[in-house]
């Protein structure tokens, strides 16, 4: 069979071609030669003669030559460990508390460029290369949700962890002024991605073993989902964490949220009040996975109904008036459009409450505010005192035609999951954004794709008691630990995972718990016996 078949490689740079198809070629003749009864010294020799034809790796400095596809390299040179200071307004601090984040850095390069778009700004990227024990990984870092910056704390922590990585300004340099949904859309961020792995493959003189992203919320789960929905081949595999997908509706959940709170201004709902409210939905249904633990394995079946809290004598700290009851199931509903009735996000199930805080205060949250002064009513002044928001209009220019590029909704995987990739959701049952949401998200990709197609390529693993993101210190969950990028590694090497994990968790004043958590739908269920600290003592089971 022709070579040009055995080793046809994706549709990429010149230069990463030209060395992936060296590399498959002299893996080719190694198997022919062996095959054919060649000496084994014999075989390698042939083979290494063929390695040898792919580009030899360009130095640091010699970067500076380098021209990826439509992008041009601005600035090329090797970072001392431990040398690096940020530009003005670039992260991190020196001197005074802290010091300086980026002194235990080691030594990498620092290449600097741009890259063209039709009709618009060219968009920064900088792209950073250990310059010794590179682990072949590419790991692109979170740009922020709305850009306008390099966010070098991103880089720093991947660069630590031996990969090389990627950040981009989005098209834009600093934060003033309302958002540009175009630099927020997915091409900025292909473009920076794309671009970096070309000067990757240039340097080391061979391309990434392995393009992951893993990230969480706002700040790079979007970044992420982007990513494989648009330009599938930019990434092997990706762990995306308290997702924000669906952005344009992202605000207005958390603007119900404060309206149903406060929509008796007499009597709002007050933070102090949650503590009781989770209580009781614990007793409600904490034992039904088969342990009493302060936990809800399954928020999905528990039928709590906060009418039992209704005050009898007048309000008192133990008890919720009829207003904070309709407040309370307002919040455990999805938002809804009040002309068409469709749900708009997902909502608040019980056992969420002790995140409700920060959503039910004083003051809209602050995503929610610039969301609509950004992108709703595009004036920098709006304040909800003033203009209250509605669920009518108000979402309808939300959704506007040009506002939708910045979404990353899109259930169709397809691409990504016919070249191979992974993806696994993470999400916790505690999270102050709404944790129904990621489960709205993983059943459109099933209804699109089909249960059977994404058995192996796509998972969604609901964490119980967990807050926003994996490793996150909380105020009001367990810090909860798993090492994702190795369970992904994994996964993309072997093309099979477990769809059962072991978490730990850490609540403040309270020894570690190991955790048992299974890929949804299922959950965990007590088997009856042994230690109930004992993850191997329960079982996944899908509730029926």
């Amino acid at each position: 069979m022709s070579d040009r078949f055995l080793c046809r490689p994706p549709r990429q740079h010149a230069h990463a071609a030209r060395l992936a198809r060296a590399a498959c070629l002299a893996a080719a003749l190694l198997a022919l030669l062996l095959a054919s009864g060649q000496p084994p010294a014999t075989a390698v020799a042939a083979a290494a003669a063929v390695a040898a034809a792919a580009p030899a790796p360009t130095s640091c400095e010699k970067l500076a030559a380098f021209a990826p596809p439509n992008a041009a390299i601005t600035s090329a040179a090797t970072v001392a460990a431990g040398a690096f200071a940020p530009p003005q307004g670039g992260g991190g601090r020196r001197g005074g508390q802290g010091g300086n984040p980026f002194a235990d850095l080691p030594a990498f390069c620092r290449v600097e460029g741009t890259v063209k778009r039709p009709a618009d700004t060219d968009v920064k990227f900088e792209v950073w290369m250990p310059a010794q024990n590179w682990n072949g990984d590419f790991q692109p870092a979170s740009s922020g949700f709305a850009g306008g910056n390099i966010g070098y704390p991103q880089m720093a922590r991947i660069l630590r962890t031996g990969a090389a990585t990627v950040n981009t300004n989005r098209g834009h340099d600093g934060n003033a002024g309302l958002w540009k949904p175009a630099d927020m859309s997915a091409l900025p961020y292909h473009l920076a991605v794309a671009s970096a792995k070309a000067v990757v493959t240039a340097h080391y003189g061979k391309p990434p073993g392995f393009s992951f992203m893993n990230e969480c919320g706002g700040s790079g789960s979007r970044d992420a989902l982007q990513v494989i929905q648009t330009a599938p081949g930019d990434l092997d595999a990706e762990v995306a964490q308290g997702i924000i997908y669906y952005s344009t509706r992202h605000g207005v959940s958390q603007a119900w949220i404060y309206a149903a709170a406060h929509k008796d201004a007499a009597n709002p709902l007050p933070p102090s009040k949650l503590p009781m409210l989770h209580q009781a939905a614990l007793d409600a249904c904490d034992a039904k996975d088969g342990v009493k633990d302060g936990v809800l394995e399954d928020p999905l079946h528990c039928a709590f109904d906060p009418a039992v809290l209704q005050c009898k004598n007048g309000d008192a700290p133990s008890c919720l008036t009829a207003s904070q009851v309709e407040a309370v199931k307002a919040i455990y509903a999805p938002p809804v459009h009040t002309r068409t009735k469709q749900p708009l996000y997902g909502g608040m199930p019980p056992g969420s409450e002790l995140s409700w805080g920060a959503l039910i205060g004083p003051n809209l949250y602050p995503y929610a505010q610039t969301f609509y002064r950004n992108l709703v009513f595009k004036d920098p002044a709006w304040e909800y005192a003033k203009r209250p928001m509605n669920f009518d209009a108000d979402v309808d220019l939300g959704d506007a035609p040009e506002n939708l590029q910045i979404n990353a909704n899109s259930p169709d995987l397809s691409a990504f999951l016919g070249r191979g990739g992974k993806l696994m959701l993470v999400g916790g049952w505690g999270d102050d954004l709404p944790p129904m949401s990621f489960i709205d998200y993983y059943k459109t990709i099933v209804a699109k794709m089909g249960e059977g197609k994404i058995r192996d390529s796509v998972m969604l693993f609901m964490v119980p008691a967990m807050g926003h993101c994996l490793a996150e210190d909380s105020a009001f969950a367990p810090t909860t630990n798993f090492d994702a990028v190795e369970f992904i590694r994994k996964w993309k090497t072997t093309g099979k995972a477990p769809r059962q994990i072991v978490v730990t968790q850490n609540a403040k004043n309270e020894p570690p718990h190991q955790r048992l958590v299974c890929a949804y739908p299922a959950v965990a269920r007590y088997k009856g016996t042994g230690n109930v600290e004992d993850p191997a003592n329960f079982a996944c089971q899908t509730p029926k």
